[in-house]
């Protein structure tokens, strides 16, 4: 499922591949003490079938928000957009949070749920986000 990347375009994986470069993002984080973030992205409950929710995000004006080093995944619960913003703190990934939002509202004109974590910040909370998508 992973797609090439063009230029500022964000890797998309799939659910393992991007637990799996999690898993190396928090080992980095640890030894370079640099924060990264994750946001989580969700339809509305009982929203109309967005269909494919990866094509869906390649199509969008949101996918373009992001950077070459993030990376995306769709999991199934829910089905939940999931994006790794490396190399950045709460406030980044609150900005790039605010435009996601705007973008997706303007786009689909419904009010998605939206979550912003911050490693190490909110650790519990990521473990917890981790266990789910498991």
């Amino acid at each position: 499922m992973e797609q090439p990347t063009r230029g500022s375009q964000p890797l998309v994986v799939g659910g393992d591949e991007f637990m799996a470069r999690l898993a190396d993002e928090i080992v980095r984080s640890d030894r370079y003490e640099h924060p990264f973030a994750v946001l989580t992205l969700q339809p509305p409950a009982g929203a109309p079938d967005f269909g494919d929710l990866t094509s869906r995000w390649l199509d969008s004006s949101a996918s373009g928000l992001t950077r070459g080093c993030d990376v995306v995944a769709v999991l199934d619960d829910g089905p939940t957009l999931i994006i790794m913003l490396p190399e950045t703190d709460v406030s980044g990934a609150g900005s790039v949070l605010e435009r996601l939002r705007s973008a997706i509202a303007a786009e689909t004109e419904q009010e998605w749920e939206f979550g912003l974590f911050e490693y190490p910040q909110n650790k519990a909370k990521l473990d917890e986000l981790i266990g789910k998508a498991a």
